[in-house]
């Protein structure tokens, strides 16, 4: 639905101009329209919604210790529920670059066009990784220029979490993630305080 719909209905544009570029585009401000639109008519969901405060949970949790604080409820609520390699951010990132590539690579025939979108996701998924991977490393003015679309799709799909939620997030991180073991080595702590 994300992939082919936008690539099909992009073909209405066809009607009005040949050039290829303001047709790609098109096609691609189409897709992300359609991936907004979903995620804010699945947000309306009591079941999502929820969902969507545990995502923040976990973003909170990420935050807090990647600022050096040890993982307490108090603490996690006071740290940002947004983060810049969050999944979210991925998705936007992937579709941005899938604009830019499909607006380079030119294919006329509609079977040719939608196989050249599914063999290209592992290479956009990778650069947008890759990427992903350097906002999560850079503070540059650049890099958070370009974070910004995930950040602010972020808000669709993080929402503030309870503390009952934080104790969860907390335990879960707890399970997968040594914390107080990156604080000593990240923040030259004695590991008193954790």
């Amino acid at each position: 639905i994300f992939m082919v719909l936008p690539l099909l209905l992009s073909n209405i544009v066809k009607k009005f101009t040949e050039n290829y570029y303001v047709i790609a585009l098109f096609e691609g401000v189409l897709r992300v329209v359609i991936f907004v639109s979903y995620i804010k008519i699945i947000s309306r969901m009591e079941d999502i919604q929820r969902t969507f405060m545990y995502h923040g949970a976990e973003h909170k949790c990420i935050n807090c210790v990647e600022h050096g604080m040890d993982l307490t409820v108090e603490n996690v609520m006071k740290s940002s529920k947004e983060h810049k390699r969050c999944g979210t951010s991925f998705l936007i990132i992937v579709m941005i670059i899938s604009i830019l590539f499909f607006m380079v690579i030119r294919v006329d025939s509609i079977p040719l066009r939608i196989l050249s979108r599914i063999v290209l996701i592992p290479v956009i998924a990778g650069i947008s990784f890759e990427f992903l991977s350097l906002a999560g490393r850079s503070d540059s003015a650049l890099v958070n220029i370009l974070s910004k679309p995930g950040l602010w799709m972020q808000g669709l799909t993080t929402a503030e979490p309870t503390p009952d939620m934080v104790e969860v997030a907390i335990r879960a991180v707890d399970e997968v993630f040594d914390w107080k073991k990156y604080l000593r080595e990240n923040f030259d702590r004695s590991g008193a305080n954790a």
